[in-house]
């Protein structure tokens, strides 16, 4: 038996939520009429790691149903590529809208289904910090080495190696301190965000 939903008075009663994304994104996912083009052209969303389609999750989004979308998979698998964004044709920026999401989640603690997710973007921008751009072999090892699952990258590293595609040194930083100053600013807006 189907039930029917009415879409209004769902926004209504849950309009706090919607207005955080849409203040943490730009975005006004309201606007979205579910024509799926986004999922359609979404390159990981066949993928194992996603749990919903894309505009599943902007359904989810003015449904008001917070606690399921943050809880989500798919706001960690997005690989945040824009492919979704450019097809919109109500030029919804989803990337954005993917990337609000995956800060609520973090914010209020429910990022049990991105532990990997959450790991690996730390230790990319550890990586970038520390080099200015990622250092690709050190950041397999470190993934494997502290955390296990780098293991799958061991058949592909000797092979990107020999072809010269992944360097054995790290780049050199040309302009730390330029660097360092991005990395201070970026932390000033976190702060000033984990204020409001």
């Amino acid at each position: 038996m189907s039930t029917t939903v009415n879409l209004s008075q769902m926004q209504k009663d849950h309009g706090d939520f919607i207005e955080r994304v849409r203040k943490l994104s730009g975005q006004d996912v309201r606007k979205c009429y579910q024509c799926g083009k986004c999922s359609a052209g979404c390159a990981v969303h066949n993928c194992q790691g996603m749990d919903v389609s894309p505009n599943r999750v902007m359904r989810m989004v003015q449904l008001g149903m917070e606690e399921e979308v943050l809880k989500s998979k798919t706001i960690w698998v997005c690989v945040l590529c824009s492919t979704c964004t450019t097809r919109c044709p109500r030029d919804i920026d989803i990337a954005r809208v993917m990337d609000a999401l995956r800060i609520l989640s973090k914010k209020n603690n429910t990022f049990v289904n991105a532990k990997n997710a959450n790991t690996f973007h730390e230790t990319f921008m550890n990586s970038i910090i520390k080099y200015g751009r990622v250092y690709e072999a050190g950041l397999a090892v470190t993934l494997t080495l502290k955390y296990g699952y780098g293991f799958n990258l061991i058949g592909i590293g000797p092979a990107a190696l020999a072809k010269g595609t992944l360097p054995f040194f790290p780049p050199k930083l040309k302009n730390p301190e330029q660097i360092k100053k991005i990395v201070e600013n970026v932390e000033k807006i976190e702060r000033m965000e984990g204020e409001k």
